[in-house]
């Protein structure tokens, strides 16, 4: 008689047999070898007593694999009616109690794929149903997602719902913090609103800006689609714009379109939201929407504005506009203040404020009320154009429409009354406000605007303004200030350092913790002051702080130290900037090339060439102008100490420097940053005759300054001006180049010189230290042995000025001294 198997956790219980009749007359017979077999791995019978008692106590006694490996694997079409499902549903229930879920899920899952207990469900009541939502929470309270996603699955196989088991966020949401996205589009598949939750986990995603497990989910989620869904493709574009890669919004479209999948006009609007910032793209969307047949709506035509105003085309806006303008009129589109805030925005921006007023008008005559942004960019516009009383007279007229101002209302009001040096009135706003009283014609701007750095009475106490009348807001319009408030206010500060640190100690106080740009804005002060000890300290403060000083902090106190004359504190600041690996900006080279008007030692005029080669490398390109007039100035020197006299080989006074603008400086840095015993020679090939006469200047006020200070002149230098072929006559190029080279070492500093010829061979290798000489031969130079080669030479034009010239020369120049 075939008898019934309950399956517990991962065991099975097997109950006892019938017992024998005893009208029973069937003989006992001797088992056969396969029934025998079977036998042995039979588990021990439970009797009658036993059978559901000791059912769970016997929980997990037993792998359920190996049981249905041995006992239904060979007959498993015996297992599935013999199946107890409702005792199956109270051992599951008891597994549930008892913590066992592991357990449970294996089990049911085993009997899932034997294909049993098809009616188990209707063995769970509204009791069950409450102890597997109350066991699945606790799953999910303590991270362990995979177990209940799976208890949940093998729920759902047996026709349970899992809907009500537990909030579809709260695993959606900790499915997103792990990083999870195949987990969640599992569970989501789970449930009757899955489209609506797939939604959901690409946008969570996309929120926390992590669009690889976005793109994840968005391809899981594919899969388990019949249809295409307009809904999914929008979330993903909004994520690429969430996590800032348009580009992968554009691969997206280009996939929908390759699959023949038209997009709606929704997907449409976020592709364009998301490229905004590329004007031209997003007008072809716009027409790539209108040929597909596709009607823009309010949000397409506010995108396209939005476009516009970060391209800065208000022709363009302003054409949309009348558009938008005509067909509103025609009764086809209704203008919302989303488009009127944002055509304000456009005109705000270009400073035309002006036609933003019209807007606003407009607004007005449409019914249309302005909305936060729109007083905000309108305000925007008249504090730009330096419109200080205008910009109070909106903000007025906004508090007076019982719209609330944000934080940006205030702080452009009090950025306006700054930027037109009203420092009282920018203080006494900002009191008034904070004291939750809104002034009614606040202040008397035009009596108080102060002098830079006068800022005696900008603390006056909020109990002594004079305000004719006041508009009280307290309760309705609460002003809570930012550190962009703050930093404002800094500014206003002018030249009071102790005033400036008052208001940092006073954003300490309310919470706000100071910015790098509150930071930079007090070192600032600190010039104004002449304060370099202050700037210096001010840095060592934001490292006691733990806040690292940031490029724009560091050539704010580069700027004090040059302004001061402190050159040396600046340079120091600027090796300490590299130490920490801040990479210097344009800013920061360009204030220390300026930092000198005139250089009076090599020592100097190395550190700013050092300092220019770091700003070439970098990618920045200097004012190589200014640099050569200092470094020209310089290199005279040689000849005449007296800066005032004018030169007669200027640079600035000819017309043959065609050259790029770095040249000259690369050639004179190549030179200064070497040391004098490493200097043989000197290579002007490609200079005109006034750059050659700088560089080897440059060379010998070096080499000049070097012997004062002890250091001997070991070896004749050699002067390199062009190469020509063998057989040819030197371009007229090197021979004018020559003769000024000859004019100025022998008319105006008394050296003498030889001509030398080198000859060399553009195949051969070369061991010579000097970049442009390759394989140099001398053949006109006594004393010296010429390279041969089996190819006919170059030549390569040269002069020697010997030791014994320079010695002289030096000698001279010291004696004078």
């Amino acid at each position: 008689m075939m008898r019934d198997f309950v399956i517990l956790g991962s065991s099975i219980v097997t109950p006892p047999p019938n017992p024998p009749s005893s009208s029973s007359s069937t003989p006992s017979t001797t088992p056969s070898p396969s029934h025998r077999h079977r036998h042995r791995h039979h588990k021990p019978k439970l009797t009658p007593s036993h059978s559901h008692s000791s059912s769970i106590s016997c929980t997990l006694q037993a792998p359920l694999n190996h049981y249905i490996h041995v006992h239904v694997h060979e007959n498993a079409s015996e297992f599935v009616p013999s199946l107890n499902v409702k005792l199956l549903a109270k051992e599951v229930l008891a597994g549930i109690r008892g913590r066992k879920v592991r357990a449970v899920i294996d089990s049911l899952k085993r009997v899932q794929e034997l294909g049993g207990a098809s009616s188990l469900s209707s063995h769970f009541d509204g009791h069950a149903m409450d102890l597997f939502s109350n066991e699945c929470r606790r799953l999910v309270k303590s991270g362990q997602l995979e177990e209940a996603v799976q208890f949940m699955e093998v729920l759902a196989h047996f026709q349970l719902s899992v809907r009500e088991l537990v909030q579809p966020l709260d695993i959606i949401k900790q499915c997103v913090c792990n990083q999870d996205p195949d987990l969640a589009v599992r569970y989501a598949c789970l449930l009757p609103h899955a489209h609506i939750l797939f939604c959901n986990i690409i946008s969570e995603f996309g929120k926390r800006r992590d669009l690889v497990s976005a793109l994840k989910a968005y391809e899981a989620v594919k899969k388990n689609l019949d249809n295409p869904n307009m809904y999914i493709y929008r979330a993903i574009i909004d994520a690429c714009g969430l996590c800032g890669d348009f580009m992968k919004s554009r691969y997206i479209y280009e996939d929908l379109l390759n699959q023949k999948i038209t997009p709606n006009i929704y997907v449409f609007n976020s592709l364009m939201n998301v490229n905004t910032h590329d004007l031209s793209y997003t007008l072809n969307l716009y027409q790539n929407m209108q040929n597909l047949g596709l009607k823009p709506d309010m949000t397409s035509y506010n995108i396209l504005l939005k476009a516009c105003c970060v391209a800065g085309r208000v022709d363009l806006a302003q054409d949309i506009y009348r558009e938008l303008k005509q067909l509103e009129s025609a009764g086809w589109l209704k203008l919302d203040v989303f488009t009127y805030s944002t055509i304000i925005k456009v005109f705000a921006d270009a400073k035309l404020w002006q036609m933003a007023l019209k807007i606003k008008q407009d607004m007005l005559s449409a019914g249309v009320s302005l909305n936060t942004v729109a007083w905000s960019s309108l305000i925007n516009a008249c504090a730009h154009a330096g419109l200080v009383e205008q910009a109070i007279q909106l903000f007025e007229e906004m508090l007076l429409a019982d719209c609330e101002p944000n934080t940006q209302c205030f702080n452009i009001i009090l950025h306006a009354c700054v930027e037109a040096c009203q420092y009282d009135r920018a203080f006494r706003l900002f009191y008034s406000w904070k004291g939750n009283k809104m002034l009614g014609s606040f202040g008397e701007g035009n009596n108080s605007k102060l002098e830079h750095g006068d800022t005696q009475t900008a603390i006056t106490a909020p109990n002594s303004i004079s305000r004719p009348h006041i508009l009280s807001f307290a309760e309705r319009f609460p002003f809570t200030p930012t550190i962009a408030t703050y930093n404002i206010l800094l500014k206003a500060c002018g030249t009071d350092y102790y005033h400036a640190k008052a208001l940092i100690t006073e954003m300490k106080k309310v919470g706000l913790s100071p910015n790098y740009i509150s930071w930079s804005i007090l070192i600032d002060i600190c010039g104004g002051s002449d304060n370099v000890g202050g700037a210096i300290e001010i840095l060592k403060i934001m490292f006691d702080a733990g806040i690292k000083p940031d490029v724009v902090a560091y050539t704010t106190a580069i700027k004090v130290c040059v302004e001061s004359k402190n050159f040396k504190q600046g340079l120091m600041l600027y090796e300490e900037m590299k130490t920490y690996e801040i990479h210097p900006n344009w800013v920061t080279y360009n204030t220390l090339l300026r930092a000198r008007n005139r250089y009076g030692s090599v020592l100097e005029v190395q550190q700013c060439l050092t300092i220019y080669q770091d700003m070439r490398k970098a990618g920045y390109k200097p004012n190589d102008y200014y640099l050569e007039e200092l470094i020209e100035e310089w290199c005279e020197g040689v000849i005449q100490d007296n800066s005032k006299i004018q030169r007669e080989f200027s640079s600035s006074n000819f017309s043959e420097l065609e050259r790029p603008p770095s040249l000259l400086l690369e050639k004179i840095a190549a030179h200064l940053l070497k040391r004098v015993a490493d200097i043989l020679a000197i290579d002007v090939q490609g200079l005109t005759k006034v750059e050659a006469r700088l560089v080897i200047l440059a060379v010998l006020r070096m080499i000049k300054e070097n012997y004062s200070s002890g250091h001997s002149v070991n070896d004749d230098i050699l002067i390199i001006i062009g190469a020509t072929k063998a057989d040819e006559t030197p371009s007229q190029h090197i021979l004018e180049v020559q003769e000024a080279i000859i004019k100025l070492l022998q008319n105006e500093l008394g050296l003498e010189i030889f001509p030398a010829k080198t000859r060399f061979a553009l195949s051969d290798t070369s061991k010579l230290e000097i970049p442009n000489l390759t394989n140099l031969s001398i053949e006109a130079l006594p004393g010296e042995k010429a390279l041969t080669t089996t190819r006919r030479p170059a030549v390569l034009h040269r002069l020697k000025v010997t030791k014994k010239s320079l010695y002289g020369w030096l000698h001279r120049k010291v004696s004078i001294k």
